[in-house]
């Protein structure tokens, strides 16, 4: 028997089951888009470029502060330095320049300056500009867009932070001194590096200055205090004996000072490098691994090893550079890469780096004053790299006269012990170098080119061509 209606449920049935599938397998496909859309975005999240400085995401950064090109990352040192805390400036340390082609970046304890093709690093104390240290980079410092570039290594010395790119994530991790002072300082119970800036700077070469303070059991006066070396992980490196110790960024070596008050160098594996004899001990030169001893109020010059290179007898050496700011000397005690100066008696003379003395222990003084020049901006001049020059002048108190004269880097003479004065002028960051006699003013370079250097070449050739007559004269003979 036929019941009206029936075909008709049944249809809508059916139409309804369609409907509540289709509407299943759009959902199913939107899920799916969702999945696959947020595993874009994830995707996307990962690939983008992130900062993270002391656990923190910066997300507010210039996109020129990282450039990367052949596989190596450049960092902007303007705009890192501005990041983590540093002020930034144009030209040279206490030159007083607005080149764009140097930079220095400062905080309170320290400067830090770079100049474009250069590979160093000079870091200096704030206000002491005798007090310096210098650091080798693998690359020199690039000019791209208008602004210096170094390498992930250049600007970890420069500001001091320890620097990652995880190339994976994309991401660059930057952990900062005060940041890693406050970390190891909770973790490492014996760690003594909240005051000294210098000893914070050892944490970034994986190692701690420590005390017995924090583990005496009773409360310990200043002269009962005692300092060691530890890594990060908490072994010993060198023992808690000695009543002082600095850190020296440039070697990564420790100045320590015994009970006796006598002062050596440990290495950063513990190994002694100079025994602790001396009452203060001082690189001046990292390439060279000079190092400045001083003992009963006498100084002199240690090599690598501790052995002697200029004995401990004189009464000051080195040069107060502060006295010509813009004559761009980086290192007070060893000038133009070869000639050191030494104070004995209350004379000055010159050692070369092997331990020659090359100019005699006879002259008042080295460099100009030139606060007596008119008419002209006269700078202070010390030395002159264009011709490896050094002024160096004669006193007399009894006559009340003051003559210079310059010689070269072996301590030969340039110009005699005649002159009024000399000076240099800076004219759009060129360096013109001026000498004055009897009231007449002379360029030094354009004087020592035409009668120091072509006269000697005219002495050379004329004794070749006198050598060569003679042997000719000999032959023929």
């Amino acid at each position: 028997m036929k019941i009206i209606g029936t075909n008709e449920e049944e249809k809508e049935k059916q139409k309804n089951k369609k409907l509540l599938i289709g509407v299943g397998v759009s959902i199913a496909i939107l899920f799916i888009i969702s999945i696959v859309l947020l595993v874009v975005i994830v995707m996307l999240q990962q690939q983008a470029f992130k900062l993270n400085i002391d656990g923190k995401t910066i997300s507010k950064f210039s996109e020129d502060t990282f450039i990367f090109e052949n596989d190596k990352m450049y960092v902007n040192v303007r705009e890192f330095a501005t990041l983590v805390g540093y002020q930034v400036y144009n030209g040279g340390y206490k030159e007083y320049s607005e080149g764009t082609d140097q930079c220095y970046v400062q905080n309170s304890n320290e400067v830090a300056s770079l100049a474009l093709d250069s590979n160093k690093i000079y870091k200096t104390s704030t206000g002491d500009v005798n007090d310096y240290q210098y650091f080798n980079m693998e690359e020199p410092v690039k000019k791209m867009n208008e602004n210096l570039y170094i390498l992930p290594e250049g600007i970890s010395v420069a500001c001091n932070v320890a620097i990652s790119y995880n190339a994976e994530t994309n991401t660059v991790t930057v952990f900062t001194l005060p940041y890693l002072v406050e970390y190891y300082s909770s973790q490492i119970i014996d760690a003594d590096i909240l005051e000294n800036f210098e000893n914070q700077k050892a944490l970034r070469y994986n190692r701690i200055i420590v005390s017995n303070v924090n583990t005496s059991e009773t409360r310990l006066s200043k002269d009962q205090i005692r300092y060691g070396v530890s890594d990060l992980e908490g072994k010993e490196i060198i023992g808690k004996k000695y009543t002082n110790i600095e850190f020296i960024e440039s070697t990564n070596e420790f100045l320590v000072t015994t009970e006796e008050k006598k002062v050596g160098i440990i290495r950063a594996n513990g190994e002694t490098k100079v025994a602790p004899q001396y009452d203060e001990l001082k690189q001046i030169d990292k390439d060279l691994n000079l190092y400045l001893a001083t003992s009963g109020n006498k100084q002199g010059i240690l090599e690598n090893n501790g052995k002697i290179l200029i004995y401990l007898e004189y009464d000051e050496i080195g040069i107060d550079i502060s006295q010509f700011p813009n004559n761009d000397i980086k290192n007070p005690y060893v000038l133009l890469g070869n000639c050191i100066p030494v104070k004995q008696n209350g004379k000055w003379g010159l050692f070369d780096i092997r331990g020659n003395l090359i100019l005699p222990i006879e002259y008042t003084g080295f460099g100009s004053n030139a606060k007596n020049v008119k008419d002209v901006v006269a700078n202070n001049l010390l030395v002159i790299p264009e011709i490896n020059g050094i002024v160096v002048y004669q006193e007399n108190k009894e006559q009340r006269t003051t003559y210079y004269g310059i010689i070269n880097k072996e301590g030969e003479t340039l110009v005699p012990l005649a002159l009024d004065t000399a000076y240099f002028e800076i004219n759009s960051g060129h360096n013109t170098y001026k000498m004055t006699n009897n009231g007449n003013t002379y360029d030094i370079i354009e004087y020592v080119q035409r009668y120091v250097y072509n006269a000697s070449s005219t002495n050379n050739s004329n004794n070749a061509t006198n050598t060569q007559t003679n042997e000719t004269t000999n032959t023929t003979t």
